[in-house]
């Protein structure tokens, strides 16, 4: 909507599974299959945003792993127009508007080739949960791993200016200190450099990331999804894992089975994705322990290398 106008997204769900990538090459990331853009429900918004004596948020009602792999109870709007596009492609802003602020923020980046729409799915999901979540396109659909990296960096600071600028639906509601990045494949590899760079970052979220570098330097906690039948980035994130320190929380989730559209929808995995992806947000951004619980799980079935030291 021009002018930084929202429209209510419809649905009450994310999308399901994306589908499969079109014109991948073997040397890079792969482009991103298009999946459909959904939203959280529009019940009331009795889970305001309560701060613990930690200083974390708390909504919703207490989490189950049901609830946690469905869409929030919040309705979400979303946004293209009138915040600066400086630094990145284009993006689109997915809040919850009927949710209690202050705001922790998302940004997620695509893969090689491919535009925001192939990991749209979060930007709804995340929202209706509770938490600003911006999808974005890169400058061109072959930026390498580091400059999607300082492109996630470019739309937190355009989100973080939403918490400033006249006329925009987040005004006075977001807290620019909790923020976080995400992304896929060269993407993935983008969000996990992001986080060795920048340590005043929550977190990092990966999705079969594409040759990702920084480990060592590593102090933001990471999670990397991986799948085991990806033809294009298998394994590319264990050497980031081994080389984060103990001291920073971090987890290798390989999907047994998955190709390299391992976690571009949190419907994915029957909504394990979506279960994991959004615990480690709401532990780790928005600090809320509630979700701890299930990233203390076993071992997951689906999984065949599964790595942690989440305690």
């Amino acid at each position: 909507a021009a002018n930084g106008g929202t429209t209510a997204v419809a649905g009450s769900s994310a999308a399901a599974g994306s589908t499969a990538a079109a014109g991948s090459s073997a040397a890079t990331g792969g482009a991103g299959g298009a999946v459909s853009a959904a939203a959280g429900s529009s019940g009331s918004a009795s889970g305001a945003a309560g701060a613990t004596s930690a200083g974390g948020f708390i909504r919703e009602d207490a989490p189950t792993q049901e609830s946690a792999k469905a869409a929030g109870k919040f309705k979400v709007e979303k946004y293209t127009n009138g915040f600066p596009v400086m630094g990145y492609g284009a993006g689109t802003i997915y809040w919850p508007s009927d949710a209690e602020a202050p705001f922790a923020s998302v940004a997620v980046v695509p893969g090689f080739t491919a535009y925001q729409s192939s990991i749209q799915g979060w930007g709804p999901f995340l929202a209706s949960h509770g938490i600003v979540t911006m999808t974005i396109d890169t400058i061109t659909t072959s930026d390498p791993p580091a400059q999607r990296a300082d492109e996630l960096m470019a739309a937190l600071k355009a989100l973080s200016g939403e918490n400033a600028r006249e006329g925009s639906p987040l005004k006075g509601k977001l807290d620019t200190s909790r923020q976080c990045v995400s992304g896929w494949s060269m993407g993935g590899g983008g969000t996990l450099i992001a986080a060795s760079k920048n340590p005043t970052l929550k977190c990092g979220v990966s999705f079969a990331a594409w040759s990702p570098t920084g480990g060592a330097q590593n102090k933001v906690p990471v999670l990397m999804f991986e799948g085991t039948n990806d033809v294009l980035a298998a394994g590319m994130s264990e050497g980031y894992y081994s080389q984060t320190p103990d001291s920073t929380p971090k987890m290798l989730f390989e999907v047994n089975g998955a190709p390299h559209e391992v976690a571009n929808n949190p419907r994915n995995s029957s909504g394990v994705i979506g279960l994991y992806g959004l615990s480690w947000f709401k532990v780790y951004l928005e600090g809320d322990e509630r979700y701890k619980q299930f990233l203390l799980l076993p071992k997951p079935s689906i999984t065949a290398k599964y790595m942690t030291n989440v305690k």
